[in-house]
């Protein structure tokens, strides 16, 4: 039976610097999503502080999910500064109109 969807909130620093707390928190959310049968969603803050090492992180977030058979949805403010980040890396095009990006999943 599958549950209701659970959100895990990234805000703030979502640099280099905080990975390792950062991946901390994923691989929690990963074992209750994985032991309760529920889809997980990260939902990435506008604001948040982020550097490349974020969208590297959410990729290899995507293929853990994948192997364990979790439904993982990824959602972001279009204009947000994660918006942004894939832009000048050269990973997303310029978005148009639409507030929210997803990385997969439904747009909601």
């Amino acid at each position: 039976m599958t549950k209701d969807l659970k959100t895990l909130r990234l805000e703030g620093a979502l640099t280099i610097k905080t990975v390792a707390e950062t991946r901390d928190r994923l691989l929690v959310a990963f074992e209750d999503a994985k032991a309760n049968k529920h889809p997980l969603e990260i939902d990435i803050a506008s604001d948040c502080d982020c550097d490349l090492t974020l969208p590297q992180l959410l990729l290899s977030a995507q293929k853990t999910a994948a192997k364990e058979g979790i439904d993982l949805r990824i959602r972001a403010d279009r204009g947000g500064r994660f918006s942004t980040t894939l832009e000048r890396a050269g990973l997303a095009a310029t978005a148009e109109g639409g507030s929210l990006m997803t990385m997969n999943g439904d747009q909601r």
